[in-house]
């Protein structure tokens, strides 16, 4: 849902547009350009509240690129130069950006060290947007064939959690296989997870899918298995703070960190169709599919491919140096 905030800015910059026309008519240019001035600012507390909602940029892009080829025929309409002119260019930087962003490549930045030691907090990665079949901005619409996700992948999506509209049955179909003790600490934890995160539209994740439709998986403690497979591992390194494991998953090779706090956690699952099991690197420092459940398919944004810059903070200057292919 929109904020009043937001709608009552949408208003105002809507009319600031129709002075803005106006004025250039009359050739109060004076006025013009305190409007244009006027507009600007608006259109800053725009993004502000856009981003302060979660909404989803892709269709904000989206409708700014429709706005502006309205603009553009407004002003041919009107025999207005300069709003013909002005909305022509933006139309076309617009379409530019949103065709990349939705069709191509979608930059996200790592918000939490759920895939330490593989993606750091601060990493910029770039996330293939076509990868599993191109969808309308800002939406869930295909417009071409899925492909499904493989085992390995480092998928971005929205977990079931995170979108207020969802009920925990949605997140584990198999809630009525388990047992009446799981079944009620699995409602009861995705219950409260949903109740302190979800937003409309979701919160965006970055996780390892392990388990694809019809896959069986267990965990027992560190070790994971497939339909009855073991997962390969092999230790790197340990000492007092942390394990570091070189993991092998569909000839796939990675490395996860562990902490020695899940030695006895055991977890079973039967993935549904349409349905995928993914978990974070850092397997003693992830909110996952151990907590939430699955992920749908129609809440999948991309894969993560590539790790372009890594920003710790504002106090520091960007670097180039963990540049890489994501594994």
């Amino acid at each position: 849902m929109l904020s009043t905030g937001l709608v009552f800015s949408l208003f105002i910059e809507l009319v600031g547009f129709i002075l803005w026309i106006k004025f250039v008519r009359e050739g109060q240019n004076k006025y013009k350009d305190i409007t244009s001035a006027f507009m600007f600012l608006v259109a800053l507390f725009i993004l502000y509240q856009v981003f302060k909602l979660n909404l989803d940029f892709g269709l904000v892009l989206a409708s700014a690129t429709l706005f502006a080829a309205f603009a553009w025929i407004l002003g041919k309409a009107i025999n207005l130069e300069e709003l013909r002119k002005e909305s022509k260019s933006y139309f076309f930087i617009l379409l530019v950006i949103t065709c990349i962003r939705s069709f191509a490549y979608e930059p996200y930045q790592i918000p939490s060290r759920s895939m330490v030691p593989g993606l750091q907090v601060g990493d910029f990665v770039l996330v293939n947007k076509y990868a599993y079949g191109l969808k309308f901005p800002g939406t869930h619409f295909l417009l071409n064939t899925f492909n499904s996700p493989q085992r390995n992948d480092v998928a971005v999506f929205i977990p079931p959690h995170t979108l207020c509209s969802t009920k925990a049955i949605e997140a584990r179909p198999d809630l009525a296989n388990l047992s009446l003790a799981e079944s009620q600490l699995f409602l009861k934890k995705f219950s409260n997870l949903q109740e302190s995160r979800c937003t409309p539209g979701g919160v965006k994740f970055v996780k390892r899918v392990i388990g694809v439709p019809g896959d069986k998986v267990e965990i027992k403690g560190y070790e994971i298995w497939i339909n009855g497979n073991k997962i390969d591992q092999k230790l790197l390194s340990s000492n007092l703070e942390e394990n570091l494991i070189e993991e092998t998953l569909n000839q796939g090779i990675h490395v996860i960190r562990t902490l020695g706090l899940s030695d006895y956690a055991q977890h079973k699952w039967e993935v549904p169709n349409g349905s995928y099991l993914a978990i974070g690197d850092n397997r003693d420092n992830s909110l996952d599919s151990r907590a939430w459940g699955y992920f749908s398919e129609d809440y999948l944004v991309g894969k993560a491919d590539y790790i372009w810059m890594h920003w710790s903070s504002y106090s520091s200057l960007p670097t180039f140096s963990r540049n890489t292919r994501i594994q």
